[in-house]
C-alpha cells in the first residue's frame, strides 16, 4: 500500500509535465577542494575496556584505539531542471552528489557517497502590493525521492571494516537505498510566517554478513510558526513527530541492556523534537541567530534507549566586504540517556554523552558565478561510553561554480 502511494505521487509528477511548458531553466553547481581530518574514523582518544560482547564479561577487551589523519577532496554537485508550467506551478527535478574522496588509498573505507535524486511539483503564492507590484507570499512543494547511501562500516579504533569475532564481515551495514514522498508548505501573512512539512521514507540497508538488518521506515510531520517582532528581529517555533520503525532489528531488554529476537518486539523510536531560533539584524552586516532545541527519543518496547537531548547554538554572518561574507557557529549538546548502559552492560552504569561543535568559514566571491572558501571545524564529544569519546578537528579551502 506504502509502495503504491508512492508510485501515485511519482506518476502525478510525470503527469504534470505533460501540461504545456512555458519556460525550461536549469541550475547547477559544483564545489570542490582539498580537506585535511585529523581523525577520519573518530577513534577515541583514550584506551579503555570493551564489555559489548556479553561472552568478554566480566573481563572485557582491553583496547588501544588508533586516531588516523588523511587528506581529502570533498565534492558536492547539484543539478536542478525546472520546467515553469505556468504562472504559479514549476515542475522541478533535481539530481545530487555528495561525497568525499580520501587520497590515501589505506583512508578509502572514511568516504561515504550519497546519490538524491527529487522529482516534484512547487506552487508558488504570490500577493498584488498597493503599488501594483507583485510579491511573493509562500511556496508549497510535494514531490517523490530516490537515493542511496555507500558507507563501509568500521571499527573506529583502527579503522578497519567491522567483522565479527569470527571473521565475519559487517562492512555492508550502513548502506542503504531508499524511496519515499515528501511534501512542505510555507506562507506569510502580515508579520506571521506559517510552516508544515511531511516525509515518509523506505529505508532498504544492505545485508551484512551477521545480524540483523537496519531497514525500517520514517515517517515525519514537521508544524513551525514565526513572527516578525521588529524590523530587526525573528522568533521561530517547530516542532516536528517521527517515528523509526524497524523489520528486522529487536529493540534491548531494559534490565540487562540485551535483546532477543524470541522474547523482545521489533525496535520503534518515536522523536519529538521543540525548536526555538531568534534571528537579530544587530547590523546592517551583522545577524546573529541563537537557537534552542529539545529532542525527546522513546523505546517503543521497555524503553531502553530513551533519551533527552537538548542542543544551543549561537551562528553569526557578517558581511565583511560587497565581496567577503564570514559564518561562525558554537554549538553545545547534552544527551541524558534514562535506562541505557555503557557498553549496553548494566554493570559498567547509565550513560551520558555531551558535545561541543565549532565552525568557521570565509567566503569570497570572485564574480557572480564562483567563490572560494576557508572552512574550520571542531567537533569534541565527550561520552561515559568509551567508543563515543573522541575528537577531531577538519579544515578545507575550495571553490564553489553555480549557474
Amino acid at each position: 500500500m506504502k509502495t503504491k502511494i508512492i508510485l501515485n505521487v511519482i506518476s502525478f509528477s510525470l503527469c504534470m509535465v505533460g501540461a504545456p511548458v512555458l519556460a525550461q531553466e536549469m541550475n547547477w553547481s559544483i564545489e570542490t577542494g582539498l580537506g585535511y581530518d585529523t581523525n577520519v574514523f573518530h577513534a577515541p582518544d583514550h584506551a579503555y575496556v570493551d564489555t559489548a560482547l556479553p561472552s568478554t564479561r566480566p573481563a572485557g577487551v582491553a583496547v588501544i584505539p588508533v586516531e588516523k589523519d588523511g587528506i581529502f577532496i570533498p565534492v558536492d554537485v547539484q543539478v536542478d531542471l525546472i520546467n515553469k508550467l505556468d504562472n504559479s506551478r514549476n515542475f522541478v527535478t533535481g539530481l545530487g552528489l555528495d561525497t568525499r574522496l580520501m587520497l590515501d588509498s589505506d583512508l578509502s573505507d572514511a568516504t561515504a557517497t550519497n546519490v538524491d535524486l527529487d522529482i516534484g511539483v512547487e506552487y508558488l503564492f504570490t500577493k498584488t502590493m498597493k503599488s501594483k507590484k507583485i510579491k511573493k507570499a509562500g511556496n508549497a512543494y510535494i514531490g517523490a525521492f530516490v537515493s542511496t547511501h555507500s558507507q563501509v562500516y568500521v571499527d573506529s579504533d583502527s579503522g578497519l571494516p567491522k567483522t565479527t569475532t569470527g571473521g565475519t564481515s559487517l562492512s555492508d551495514k550502513y548502506s542503504y537505498q531508499s524511496v519515499g514522498v515528501k511534501g512542505d508548505y510555507e506562507r506569510n501573512v502580515k508579520k506571521m510566517n506559517y510552516m508544515a512539512g511531511f516525509v515518509y521514507e523506505n529505508l532498504n540497508y544492505d545485508t551484512p554478513g551477521s545480524g540483523a538488518e537496519y531497514d525500517h521506515t520514517l515517517n515525519k510531520i514537521e508544524l513551525g510558526v514565526g513572527r516578525e517582532l521588529s524590523k530587526s528581529t525573528d522568533l521561530k517555533f517547530k516542532y516536528s513527530h517521527a517515528v523509526r520503525d524497524y523489520s528486522k532489528r529487536y529493540s534491548r531488554d531494559a534490565a540487562t541492556g540485551t535483546y532477543s529476537s524470541t522474547l523482545n518486539d521489533l525496535l520503534e523510536y518515536t522523536y519529538d523534537k521543540f525548536g526555538l531560533s531568534l534571528a537579530h539584524n544587530v547590523t546592517d552586516d551583522l545577524k546573529m541567530y541563537v537557537d534552542v532545541d529539545n529532542t525527546v527519543r522513546s523505546d517503543a518496547f521497555e524503553s531502553y534507549n530513551d533519551y533527552s537531548k537538548s542542543d544551543f547554538s549561537v551562528r553569526a554572518r557578517y558581511k565583511y566586504s560587497d565581496k567577503t561574507k564570514i559564518r561562525a557557529k558554537i554549538k553545545t549538546s547534552s544527551t541524558d540517556y534514562d535506562n541505557a548502559f555503557n557498553f549496553d552492560d548494566n554493570t559498567r552504569g547509565k550513560k551520558e554523552n555531551s558535545g561541543l561543535d565549532v565552525d568557521l568559514k570565509i567566503e569570497h566571491t570572485w564574480h557572480k558565478n564562483k567563490l572560494y572558501y576557508v572552512e574550520l571545524n571542531h567537533t569534541d564529544r565527550k561520552s561515559t561510553d568509551d567508543r563515543y569519546n573522541y575528537t577531531n578537528d577538519v579544515v578545507m579551502v575550495g571553490a564553489k561554480w553555480e549557474y
